[in-house]
């Protein structure tokens, strides 16, 4: 008999919450109906195909619950918003859709054709952010697929879980139609407020945003998120104390930008995160407070493109394994006649440290000038009347 992991239960839900619900949505001969769990009608066809009536009727009638989504494609003309103090899930009911280009048919599909956002007031699909910290709200979000289609949307955040307290997001997919345009405000995945608050993604894809993930939060954990043809792939600013994420593929961003960005002050913890593409930097590292652990980095090149801000304290940063290079050393050698070598030091950072020893008698004084972030220069006071080889070591 096959034995399946069980998914761990999101804070605020129960066991039992997560095998019923509270209101079904579903789709037949063209209407969009809810019904509660004792199958009274509670709407027929809206502006936002039920769902947002449905998340209203659990919360005005239980205090929260489950809204479960059946299967079909669900239009709204209208943003969905969770801005309740309490225990909200929406759950679809098959998987979600594997690519953008994929069939509607057989899933759980949220087809967003509303009006495009402006600068002052973005649209936001799904929303936590009711202007201030809900300490007992709990988003889930499971088995759901998000499409904002038809028009061009600069400023729009898809999933917006600004301030929500916890949320559980588990394959979820959302994508912009990639034939319109998207400026610098767009945004997949969103939160822009840190309070005491966390979330967990799990196998989740993002795509054609300005930014597939923007996240400002205290603890995050993300297991196999996918971040696609979007501008920044992941893109964690100011993000509070505690990040973990567990193989983030960033695939195809595009050039001139970063896969995977950490500007903040705490600690982050990336296992087997992989860049797919040709951005400007693979991995992109600031913050002075910064502590970062990598775990067999890799990129589609070797090695990968990696910046360290001048910032970064490198003996917080711990890497482990891949191509990485933060130490370095070797023999250069000053030639006869010569009074300088210099040496292309491999290291990914401009070094803090570069320690030089002679492997013969030197005719002069020794030093060590122009060090950048590719290479460094020794030089020597009285040109050698041989070959001098002189071992380095250099460090960020």
């Amino acid at each position: 008999m096959a034995i399946y992991p069980v998914t761990p239960v999101p804070d605020g839900f129960t066991t039992r919450s997560l095998d019923t619900y509270d209101v079904m949505i579903y789709t037949e001969g063209g209407h969009y109906y809810a019904r509660d769990s004792r199958r009274n009608l509670i709407c027929i066809d809206s502006q936002t195909a039920c769902i947002q009536e449905a998340i209203d009727y659990v919360y005005n009638n239980n205090g929260g619950g489950v809204v479960f989504i059946k299967s079909g494609v669900y239009t709204i003309l209208n943003p969905i918003n969770i801005n309740y103090n309490a225990a909200i899930a929406l759950v679809g009911e098959s998987p979600f859709m594997q690519a953008a280009s994929d069939n509607e048919n057989g899933i759980t599909y949220i087809r967003y054709i509303g009006p495009a956002g402006t600068s002052n007031s973005p649209v936001s699909v799904i929303n936590g952010d009711s202007g201030s910290f809900l300490s007992n709200q709990y988003v889930l979000l499971k088995d759901i697929t998000l499409g904002l289609v038809g028009k061009s949307y600069p400023y729009t955040i898809a999933v917006n879980l600004n301030r929500v307290n916890k949320f559980w997001v588990e394959r979820v997919r959302i994508f912009a139609d990639n034939g319109y345009s998207l400026g610098s405000q767009s945004y997949g995945f969103y939160t822009n407020a840190q309070g005491d608050n966390g979330g967990v993604m799990i196998d989740t894809y993002s795509e054609f945003f300005y930014a597939a993930y923007a996240l400002y939060l205290d603890h995050f954990v993300a297991i196999r998120p996918q971040a696609l043809y979007s501008i920044l792939g992941f893109w964690f600013n100011y993000a509070g104390s505690e990040i973990m994420l567990i193989n983030p593929h960033a695939l195809d961003c595009t050039t001139s930008s970063f896969h995977i960005t950490l500007t903040f002050a705490g600690s982050a913890t990336l296992i087997e995160p992989f860049s797919e593409g040709t951005p400007t930097y693979d991995y992109y590292f600031s913050g002075s407070n910064e502590y970062v652990t990598l775990i067999n980095p890799r990129a589609s090149r070797t090695p990968p493109v990696v910046y360290f801000d001048s910032s970064i304290d490198f003996s917080k940063i711990n890497i482990a394994g891949g191509t990485i290079t933060t130490k370095n050393g070797g023999v250069a050698t000053i030639g006869a006649n010569a009074t300088s070598v210099t040496v292309n030091h491999g290291l990914v950072c401009t070094p803090s440290k570069v320690l030089i020893t002679p492997l013969a008698q030197p005719s002069g004084s020794i030093w060590v000038s122009g060090i950048t972030s590719s290479q460094f220069v020794i030089n020597i006071s009285t040109a050698p009347s041989a070959n001098l080889p002189i071992a380095w070591y250099a460090e960020c």
